[in-house]
């Protein structure tokens, strides 16, 4: 059974999960951008007792190219993958992006962690071949089954809590939390932070827990 989404990442070989490399050259107009490692997740995924769902990475001509100067930001960025941790400030690969959301702390404290349906950088949401992805790559499909079978129970037991801001990128999988008390759905899936309804019912979470 798979446990930890890191666990999957800890493969990646370049900016391409292994398991991906034969889809992608299936569609080459794909729509996303395959040159940096991919933003699968962003925080302490196995701790964090906040989950914020999301679609997918996004790709910046200007900005993505500056996050990864050299040799060395790549590996550092495959290693966040490999080995989860609180979103630091002072991270060089980190987008600026996840710096200027309402929720920027909480990923810093390490209480979220920002989770992505399909984990690479779309460059044209629009193109067909990013929904046929969302429905077919690989470690889309691990993502839902960890979504399904790890993230579920968790957040049934009381010991997560969920978020569901953005879930087009989900295949429906996102859907199993209809039913759960311990997650909210956003009613502006397409803003880029949280809405006060969301950021109200993860410190209402985050409250309980402390005092349980």
């Amino acid at each position: 059974m798979l446990k930890e989404l890191s666990d999957h990442w800890s493969q990646l070989e370049g900016s391409v999960h292994p398991a991906d490399k034969s889809k992608f050259e299936l569609y080459p107009d794909h729509g996303f951008n395959l040159d940096y490692p991919p933003p699968a997740f962003i925080g302490d995924v196995v701790n964090a007792p906040i989950v914020i769902l999301s679609n997918n990475g996004g790709y910046s001509e200007t900005g993505t190219p500056k996050e990864f100067p050299d040799r060395d930001a790549l590996d550092e960025y495959r290693d966040m993958l490999s080995n989860p941790r609180p979103l630091s400030r002072n991270e060089r690969t980190v987008a600026r992006y996840y710096l200027e959301r309402n929720y920027t702390q909480w990923l810093v404290d390490g209480v979220a962690t920002l989770v992505n349906g399909v984990a690479y950088r779309s460059v044209d949401g629009k193109a067909k071949h990013v929904t046929r992805m969302t429905k077919t790559l690989p470690s889309a499909l691990v993502h839902q089954t960890w979504l399904r079978q790890v993230l579920l129970p968790q957040a049934e037991r009381g010991e997560r809590f969920v978020i569901v801001h953005r879930w087009s990128r989900w295949n429906g999988a996102a859907e199993v939390f209809r039913a759960c008390p311990n997650s909210v759905f956003s009613s502006a899936p397409i803003g880029e932070n949280l809405t006060t309804l969301e950021f109200e019912a993860g410190r209402s979470f985050l409250a309980r827990r402390d005092f349980a």
